[in-house]
């Protein structure tokens, strides 16, 4: 059945298209949806690998329906003949998504047991020299070294603070999603909301010792130079137990 017959009996045109590499599948998947007076067809250019898929979207509009089922027969003539095969479109969503874990957010601090004469910056402070870490060491997720480009490079320069950054750029939410797998897996450790490693024993003793409170610690480049090498050395321990199996 042509492209042509198919448009009138259905609102959306689907069709995915793959091609297999050596540990991934290459694919397209071109869909066309209706709009308000325009047709736009859809090109998602990714590879499928066995615990994940990557997806680059792009959008072509048409003022004509014809036009963009042109469109989607020209790219898909085009993909087979470069090697590319037709499948179902299920393969796309046979790869399970990365469980999302939220470690910290500044609002579960300035919400809860926070002291009220200090501004609620100072809960984005704990979390924040974590943070920066993470940014100096470049242990950040692919979406977050694109997005949080420009003050990435702050931070690294120590022109931005590690709870600046995290309250302009994350909005307060440190999650998995913001870090790579293996800081990932790290945090997982370091950070564990059972048994937090980082807040409760090396950010208390190290940074507010003698404070009322972890919140009164001062946001400053001079208080992540003290708690960086704390950090790097749990990091550095966490690498050897793992590599050793322990």
């Amino acid at each position: 059945m042509k492209y042509s017959e198919v448009i009138d009996k259905v609102s959306k045109i689907e069709l995915v298209l793959t091609k297999r590499g050596k540990t991934f599948k290459d694919y397209r998947h071109l869909t066309i949806t209706e709009g308000t007076e325009v047709y736009i067809l859809n090109i998602i250019k990714g590879r499928l690998y066995p615990d994940k898929k990557t997806m680059n979207p792009t959008y072509e509009p048409y003022p004509v329906k014809q036009e963009a089922i042109d469109r989607l027969q020209q790219l898909a003539d085009e993909l087979r003949n470069k090697g590319f095969v037709e499948e179902p479109r299920d393969i796309l969503f046979q790869i399970a998504e990365k469980e999302k874990y939220v470690y910290d957010k500044a609002k579960w601090h300035y919400d809860g047991d926070f002291p009220q004469q200090l501004e609620h910056h100072q809960a984005y402070v704990p979390s924040g020299m974590f943070i920066a870490w993470v940014v100096k060491n470049d242990l950040l997720s692919k979406w977050s070294r694109k997005e949080d480009a420009a003050e990435i490079e702050l931070v690294k320069r120590d022109e931005m603070t590690g709870a600046q950054f995290y309250r302009k750029n994350w909005d307060g939410v440190l999650s998995s999603n913001e870090l790579s797998d293996e800081a990932d897996a790290f945090a997982r450790e370091y950070l564990n909301i059972q048994n937090d490693i980082y807040t409760a024993v090396d950010f208390t003793n190290v940074l507010a010792a003698g404070l009322p409170t972890i919140y009164h610690v001062e946001d400053s480049i001079e208080n992540y130079h003290i708690i960086e090498p704390i950090i790097t050395e749990r990091y550095q321990d966490w690498k050897r137990r793992k590599k050793s199996g322990a």
